[in-house]
């Protein structure tokens, strides 16, 4: 990671998810930023965004990673969601405390084996260290089927092992984005602007002078009506549109994952309410307890690619204006829900009285690991992409981590999982963060030819 020579006067951020709206209130509150200007485009008409992976009815809060650093990020940021105050990040009913059921069957398809059994550890290791309010009589072992149903107290619920963390929650998402959208404008005042219905056509490079060091410059983006917006540093932060703009082949790609929503009686209401969160890590189903008269369940697969063809910008010190035409996956909303992933909901969670809404969050990413860094062959370009639909749990300070990357002071550990990959595969494989189910690969157009479809969206 480079950092910046001097302090930028015009940022544009990309995008107004959870990335875009977490740097902005780190940017608005840090003094060597109080004369820079901080504008959000924003492609939909409104913050939040309702084609947005970022707005969703709720969101699980687990700190339950195979990796130590994701551990420790998600558990700080749970003290921030466990501010209920009026001003705190979970106030207003945005957050709720919720036990998690984390198990696993090996031998399943998509399973890593030794994924929970490390993130167990890791838990362990992170309550006996006494850092956190977390203990260790938190977590609590289950041996077999048998004690995985007992804790589960909801059908279609499996697992042959795993265990309980009971420091887990979830957040309503939709009323998440709200409150950082509020928060931003409120402590940015005037140098914080976001323009909704503005949709970026490409992103603009020049060459270097060389007093400047030479190379290429990223120095703005051209909109859809052909007008231009300058800047001194680009932050791109659009979630699964981001492969459409800078050419992160290998590194990201945006996939389709399907969401169930399904209405349910005041009698089953009452039955659920005492249920955990429940994650079957092997098969990637997850369900959340029901509010609302409404239960959310779906799939952490590899879900479905939409290949297309665009055209990206490749530029070159030489040719700045080079493009290439390629083909990435980007997000369908206009599409109907194959039959077997609703078949595969609703026989998860049989006492569901119908079939409710369904819909699709965008995820990115090969490993699961954030791409927070700059893009090495342009200056002036800054990346927080990548998440693969985790950066929610962190959402209260995750713009503080990405502040610090683009001042290039954040710390090594987390600069090493979320650097820009020299090394990544010529093509998407699929994220292996040892937490997905189903099959890899699977091309939307083609799973819809063969298998029919049902309404709903993807």
């Amino acid at each position: 990671m480079s950092k910046l020579s001097s302090t930028p006067s015009e940022i544009i951020i990309i995008g107004g998810g959870v990335m875009g709206l977490s740097t902005a209130c780190a940017l608005v509150q840090r003094p060597q930023y109080s004369n820079s200007s901080i504008t959000i485009l924003e492609a939909a008409p409104a913050v939040p965004n309702g084609q947005g992976a970022s707005v969703d009815t709720s969101r699980i809060l687990r700190a339950d990673y195979a990796i130590k650093p994701y551990t420790r990020l998600v558990t700080a940021a749970r003290e921030k969601w466990q501010d209920v105050s009026h001003d705190g990040w979970g106030g207003e009913g945005r957050y709720h405390d919720a036990k998690l059921l984390l198990t696993a069957e090996p031998g399943t398809e998509g399973h890593v084996d030794g994924y929970l059994e490390e993130s167990l550890e890791n838990l362990k290791e992170l309550a006996q260290s006494g850092e956190y309010a977390f203990k260790p009589q938190d977590l609590r072992e289950l041996s077999d089927r048998n004690a995985v149903a007992r804790e589960s107290l909801a059908p279609g619920c499996s697992g042959n092992f795993g265990y309980v963390n009971d420091q887990c929650g979830w957040v309503n998402a939709e009323a998440c984005v709200k409150y950082a959208y509020q928060k931003a404008r409120r402590l940015g005042g005037d140098r914080f602007k976001v323009r909704t219905n503005t949709l970026v056509k490409q992103l603009l490079y020049q060459t270097n002078g060389k007093n400047l060091g030479g190379g290429v410059r990223c120095t703005g983006v051209e909109l859809l009506d052909g007008s231009c917006v300058d800047a001194d540093l680009v932050i791109v932060a659009a979630g699964a549109w981001t492969p459409s703009l800078v050419d992160v082949q290998g590194r990201a790609a945006a996939t389709g994952q399907v969401l169930a929503y399904m209405p349910i009686t005041n009698s089953e209401q009452k039955a659920f309410n005492a249920s955990p969160i429940y994650f079957n890590v092997s098969r990637g189903m997850f369900m959340l307890p029901p509010h609302d008269n409404e239960l959310k369940m779906g799939r952490h697969g590899f879900g479905y690619q939409n290949p297309t063809k665009v055209t990206i910008p490749r530029p070159t010190p030489e040719n700045p204006n080079q493009s290439v035409e390629a083909t990435v996956s980007v997000p369908r909303t206009d599409l109907p829900i194959l039959r077997k992933q609703r078949r595969l909901a609703r026989t998860s969670c049989l006492r569901c009285s119908q079939a409710g809404k369904i819909g699709a969050s965008r995820k990115l990413g090969p490993t699961g690991d954030f791409l927070v860094d700059y893009v090495p062959h342009s200056s002036g370009l800054f990346l927080a992409t990548g998440d693969s639909g985790h950066a929610f749990k962190v959402f209260p300070i995750i713009g503080d981590k990405i502040a610090d990357a683009i001042e290039g002071k954040l710390d090594p550990e987390l600069q090493d999982l979320w650097r820009w990959k020299t090394d990544a595969p010529n093509t998407f494989q699929g994220t292996d963060d040892g937490t997905r189910g189903g099959r890899r690969g699977m091309i939307l157009e083609q799973e819809r030819r063969g298998r029919g479809q049902v309404a709903g969206r993807i």
